[in-house]
């Protein structure tokens, strides 16, 4: 190796290297170079340290963040779903008896409905029915367990009289009495505002109830009957909702609640500090410290929807708050609150955390190889059981999920669904507007779903639905339930709207009866078409054209 130095004066000759020197050189440049890479490290590793705590401060605030959002999310979504269901049972209902499938005037078919839904509905205190000239006919839960049903008919003709009657755990008769009662449906909340509002969902504000002392709301709708304006209700238990928060995975000192544009507590994940009898409390009434940060004085709650952040004393808070639409101009909001320190993993030492990080961050790139890989074994697997239009489940996938539920012991039944002048739509507005309102269509049928339902597109304007159920009653009204969802209002595309009608045929499947999914979807099919000749906008059972009595 050779080195050539440079004179520093003018015409002065370049001073010779020795031996010795040259052979010192490369050990002191190796030297240099791992002395200079050592500060490198060290320096580097000095700042990591000096901002980790920073970055674990960020961290744990997009871990907190993560987990209120998620929590958010779950608890409206059960919201959500426990008050569609209550909402859903009155439309239906209400189209019953407008229709003339369910008599108003008939006390004993209406609480044999009644009883049928508080056997499959949990959410539900109970049903009822009130009319313009004071007839009442109501059906609520009874006793701690909920098992036992008390009952009372208003008549008013030719004679006011008012039947009071009390049911065992088996639906049976147990004591009846005939005790007058001043009760008048039509000057309560409920009636008054679906009376000014014929054919509108509406619910009332949270109150307790006279009967149970438990807190709850109504909801009603009216229609038109045979002797004028006829609301048909429901009474939707509150602390179902208050169990289905505490399910939630939050931390010891979070907490999930519901509450309304008047403040109510609604609802929460756990038991209040403060407890009010007789009534539906506020949240500044009952609230703790926490919660009581984020209320102003008339309980409103002071921050947006949105997550934010908030000390309590020395200790930081994460909250995360979402509305959700109860009806038309009535918003209620959900949040969630938790110390972010209840988020924190376990003290680490700094060095162990940073080679953790460094550990963690190979793992990530592992797994997005893998991911990668993976990946069009997936899409090739998306592709092969799932309409690309909806994202439903396909036929071929639906059949197999058919087949798997044939298996289980227990009553089936399979619904097919047509759009009536769908062609319609395709010829006058093109395909793309049909394409939009099939997407809409398949939307609002999953957003209508029970649990353990299955949906599907068998192809154009044909939807499947799998419904598991303890009875035919129970599967025909979730069925109809899903056709109203469908046809509950216009699906707007591009700036038109297109009003919806549809028919269904629905076929039903007894544990261990012989049939294959493809006989038993043919049942459904022969009864859509067959129904279909015979009238429009409605579910059509399988054998319903040739046997017309079967199922009035």
């Amino acid at each position: 190796m050779r080195f050539r130095l440079s004179s520093a004066v003018p015409h002065r000759p370049a001073r010779a290297v020795s031996l010795r020197r040259a052979a010192r050189l490369p050990l002191q440049t190796r030297v240099w170079l791992l002395l200079a890479l050592l500060i490198t490290q060290g320096l580097t590793l000095l700042v990591a340290l000096l901002g980790q705590q920073e970055l674990s401060e960020r961290a744990l605030r997009a871990q907190t963040q993560g987990s209120l959002e998620q929590l958010v999310r779950v608890t409206a979504d059960n919201v959500r779903g426990y008050l569609r269901a209550a909402a859903q049972i009155v439309q239906v209902n209400r189209a019953n008896v407008q229709s003339g499938l369910l008599s108003a005037d008939d006390p004993s078919g209406l609480l044999m409905n009644f009883h049928a839904l508080l056997d499959s509905v949990p959410q539900l205190n109970g049903m009822l029915v009130g009319h313009a000239d004071g007839r009442f006919t109501f059906l609520r839960r009874d006793g701690a367990e909920d098992r036992a049903r008390y009952a009372r008919v208003i008549e008013v003709s030719p004679a006011r009289q008012v039947t009071t009657t009390f049911f065992d755990e088996r639906r049976r008769p147990t004591a009846q009495s005939a005790a007058p009662s001043d009760y008048d449906p039509r000057t309560r909340p409920w009636y008054r505002a679906a009376a000014q509002q014929p054919g509108t969902t509406i619910w009332t504000a949270p109150y307790v109830f006279a009967s149970s002392q438990q807190p709850g709301l109504t909801v009603a709708a009216g229609t038109t009957g045979v002797g004028g304006l006829v609301v048909v209700g429901a009474d939707v238990q509150l602390r179902q909702l208050s169990s289905l928060l505490r399910g939630l995975q939050i931390s010891a000192r979070g907490r999930a609640f519901v509450t309304d544009a008047s403040g109510h507590a609604i609802a929460s994940s756990r038991a209040w500090p403060v407890q009010v009898e007789g009534r539906v409390p506020l949240l500044r009434e009952v609230a703790d410290p926490a919660l009581r940060a984020l209320l102003d004085q008339r309980s409103r709650l002071t921050p947006p929807a949105g997550t934010h952040w908030f000390q309590v004393g020395a200790q930081a808070y994460g909250v995360v708050l979402r509305p959700i639409e109860v009806q038309p101009g009535v918003t209620w909001t959900v949040g969630v609150y938790a110390p972010t320190a209840d988020f924190a993993g376990p003290p680490q030492r700094q060095p162990l955390g940073f080679v953790l990080l460094v550990s963690l961050t190979g793992s990530l790139l592992a797994w997005l190889l893998v991911l990668r890989a993976t990946r069009p074994i997936e899409a090739l697997q998306r592709q092969a059981t799932t309409d690309p239009l909806t994202g439903l489940p396909n036929r071929a996938s639906f059949l197999a999920q058919l087949e798997d539920s044939q298996r289980a012991a227990a009553p089936l039944g399979v619904a097919i669904f047509d759009l009536d002048g769908f062609k319609a739509v395709n010829d006058t507005f093109g395909h793309h507007a049909g394409d939009e309102v099939l997407h809409a269509v398949g939307a609002r049928m999953l957003a209508a779903l029970r649990a353990g339902d299955t949906l599907g597109r068998l192809g154009g304007d044909e939807f499947a639905l799998l419904v598991q159920a303890p009875s035919r009653e129970e599967m025909r009204l979730r069925v109809e339930g899903v056709l109203h969802a469908i046809t509950s209002h216009p699906v707007t595309v591009d700036g038109a709207a297109h009003d919806l009608n549809a028919t269904a045929g629905l076929a039903f499947c007894e544990p261990g009866e012989p049939t294959t999914p493809g006989q038993l979807l043919g049942r459904a099919d022969s009864a859509l078409i067959r129904g279909k000749r015979r009238g429009k906008g409605r579910v059509w059972i399988d054998g319903e054209v040739t046997m017309p009595t079967l199922f009035r």
